[in-house]
């Protein structure tokens, strides 16, 4: 298949310019190029809101991941499929993603316990603890990071009691998980399913712990997996132990960049920031969900067809790569009037910094608690602030574009 004529434009997620400001090349790519077709990599990419629900809403293993959400470049200009790649055996076990339906969805059930509403509702003392201690801390020195310093800590520490780890290792493993993303300089060198290991072996000797322990329930993120069957079998230490690494990532990473990228969005539109506190308990909640939209830094999600289908009028054949851009649907102008603009209190019907279909975030209830705990906190406790913009960061990175350092002065 020959590349579509683009005019000369050219969109491709690892190039350094895109990474370094993927949103002018988001908006082309809605405009003209909404199924954009990659011939360097035979995928497919769809940029429109309505076109990401259309893929995701294929739940019958059309699509898996059976090449990983996340190839790097080489991966994907190398290995062109003629057929649909295998769907590995399940023993050994690999990762659950890989398998789809109804494995996927077992999986997620069987340590997906402590996610979910009420159990997440029952976390909100323990989460409130550790911002108010957080903030004890950093409040008297006037100034501070808001991600590494503030919601990073606190969102490790979240995952951290959820695998029944010291939460003295909070620092340790947000550095972990954000290098896994970047890819400047020397990060640039490492793959991500190599990012992903390091991470495992990080939280692997808790698994074993539980393991050895008699897992009695008391650690539900893990000890859920125990006892899952495959086949009659269960599932050796070997096997469950990667399965947990979407979670342990999605719950260090995401929620902090969100939630101190919705800060500064707020410092910034200080109108709005006033009629959220008129009303912290009611406006907050309201105000997350567009901080969900507008900040959310995950930017794509590679699947690759297992059957032939269509989307947005393609055809797509068993083989083919399909990306959806999450991070340009969420900028759609077709779904939102004026996207690029943040609106606290903006009419949201339906968003997608979750995913959809088979693939929702497991972690939504908690990502959601965090981000409107931590605020609400934040602007009680804090009456007026201001952020250094000369010195914010944001590291190069497909995948996960988000605000690294958001320096912030207390008073």
């Amino acid at each position: 298949m020959a590349d579509r004529d683009t005019g000369g434009f050219v969109y491709d997620p690892f190039a350094p310019e895109v990474m370094a400001n993927p949103l002018p090349f988001y908006e082309v790519l809605r405009r003209d190029h909404p199924v954009y077709y990659s011939e360097k990599y035979d995928t497919f990419f769809f940029s429109r809101f309505a076109d990401v629900v259309e893929m995701l809403d294929y739940v019958d293993n059309s699509f898996l991941a059976t090449e990983s959400s996340l190839p790097m470049s080489d991966y994907l200009a190398g290995r062109h499929n003629t057929a649909a790649p295998p769907v590995p055996p399940t023993d050994p076990f690999p990762m659950a993603q890989q398998l789809g339906q109804p494995i996927y969805g077992e999986i997620r059930r069987a340590h997906g316990k402590p996610l979910r509403p009420n159990q997440v509702l029952a976390l909100r003392d323990f989460l409130r603890q550790q911002v108010d201690e957080r903030l004890n801390r950093l409040l008297p020195q006037k100034q501070f990071d808001l991600v590494k310093d503030f919601t990073g800590p606190i969102s490790a520490a979240m995952m951290l009691h959820l695998f029944g780890m010291p939460l003295e290792l909070a620092d340790q493993a947000l550095e972990l998980v954000n290098a896994g993303s970047r890819r400047d300089g020397e990060y640039g060198k490492v793959d991500p399913m190599e990012a992903a290991a390091r991470v495992v072996a990080f939280y692997a000797p808790y698994v074993r712990a539980r393991a050895e322990a008699g897992h009695d329930g008391s650690v539900p993120l893990i000890d859920g997996m125990f006892d899952y069957r495959i086949d009659g079998r269960p599932l050796t230490l070997e096997e469950i132990t990667p399965q947990l690494v979407c979670a342990f990532i999605g719950g260090v990473e995401t929620t902090p960049k969100i939630t101190a990228a919705g800060l500064m969005e707020l410092e910034g539109h200080p109108d709005q920031l006033s009629r959220i506190r008129a009303d912290l308990a009611t406006n907050v909640p309201k105000a997350a969900e567009e901080i969900i939209r507008y900040c959310a830094p995950a930017q794509w999600f590679l699947r690759t067809a297992h059957k032939p289908v269509t989307v947005a009028g393609q055809q797509i054949k068993p083989g083919q790569r399909a990306v959806f851009i999450v991070a340009s649907a969420l900028r759609d102008e077709h779904e939102f009037d004026e996207p690029d603009k943040f609106i606290w209190d903006r009419p949201i019907e339906r968003v997608l910094s979750f995913g959809h279909g088979i693939h929702y975030c497991i972690g939504v209830h908690l990502a959601r608690m965090e981000v409107q705990v931590m605020i609400e906190r934040f602007l009680e406790r804090v009456p007026r602030y201001r952020i250094d913009r000369d010195k914010l960061v944001r590291y190069p990175s497909s995948f996960q574009w988000g605000w690294n350092e958001i320096p912030v002065e207390i008073g």
